[in-house]
């Protein structure tokens, strides 16, 4: 009897773990590369800029970022104690950047300090958009449009601290 289950157990956990395995493969490709796409191709600058003008970014690490139609760039600290106030553009190499100089308040003190960043493009045969952060030279990442709302959804917050720095 304890035989038998010993063995009912261990034929679940195959079961389990094929099942997780052709879930994994029926999810598609991975989410990141670490080399540029196969075939892809850099994504027309054009292309980029409509995907972040006139919206609002959630960054992975934290803090928001909103894309004017007209270059500017608004930016709030992750935890709402600092603001960034710059420009942004998309150059004819298919890189989206910014800079900024972002305001913050560090032992009761307000500091400030400039910062360019910037995100490498292409596009998959398959039409997929992949891009990298420069900065770090990190694994090329599918493009994700859920990560972007339309507008500028930190406006009140980014006003609010843009008037607490007198910037």
């Amino acid at each position: 009897m304890m035989e038998r289950k010993v063995s009912q157990v261990i034929m679940n956990s195959k079961i389990a773990a094929v099942a997780g395995f052709v879930a994994l493969m029926a999810a598609g490709p991975v989410f990141a590369e670490k080399k540029q796409p196969k075939g892809s191709t850099a994504t027309p600058p054009n292309e980029i800029a409509k995907l972040y003008a006139g919206k609002t970014s959630a960054w992975n690490r934290g803090g928001f970022a909103y894309w004017k139609p007209n270059g500017e760039f608004h930016g709030v600290g992750k935890t709402g104690d600092a603001v960034g106030i710059g420009k942004w553009y998309v150059t004819t190499k298919s890189k989206l950047c910014h800079e900024t100089i972002w305001h913050w308040i560090k032992d009761g003190q307000q500091e400030h300090g400039d910062y360019k960043h910037c995100w490498e493009f292409v596009t998959a045969p398959d039409g997929t958009i992949w891009q990298r952060d420069l900065t770090d030279k990190s694994e090329w990442y599918r493009y994700k449009a859920s990560k972007h709302t339309k507008g500028n959804s930190q406006k009140r917050a980014f006003n609010s601290l843009r008037k607490q720095f007198g910037v």
